[in-house]
């Protein structure tokens, strides 16, 4: 399951470049804190059925997904860039939810390899 979470070498890249624990918890925790952020924002855009923000937000976490090495996280990210794209909204709630179940994902197995300190503080996203 962790493969299908991170994707290991991406994140080990990520782990030697850090240069210390304590700076691949802050890379984390700033990660997560906008990836909340941003799918907030996507579940705004979508009810407003706004397609350039909708498109560009999700441009913008499938970006941020694929540095950490989020795979599910970002593929449902590309999915949504793409509905973006055409203005079809037809399933966002279903790739919303997706998507809001791979950050979950992401957030236990950061904490798993990060430690505590890589999540966000209580209250901090949105």
């Amino acid at each position: 399951m962790t493969d299908s979470v991170l994707v290991p070498e991406v994140f080990e890249r990520l782990r030697s470049a850090a240069k210390g624990p304590e700076v691949l918890a802050e890379l984390c925790r700033d990660y997560l804190a906008e990836a909340h952020t941003t799918l907030a924002q996507l579940q705004d855009a979508s009810l407003v059925k706004d397609a350039v923000a909708f498109r560009e937000r999700a441009h913008y976490l499938k970006g941020s997904s694929m540095m950490i090495g989020a795979g599910l996280l970002s593929q449902c990210c590309a999915t949504m860039e793409r509905m973006g794209r055409v203005s079809d909204f037809r399933g966002a709630e279903q790739i919303l939810e997706q998507t809001a179940a791979a950050l979950r994902a992401v957030e236990l197995e950061l904490n798993r390899q990060a430690g505590p300190a890589a999540l966000p503080a209580e209250g901090s996203a949105a």
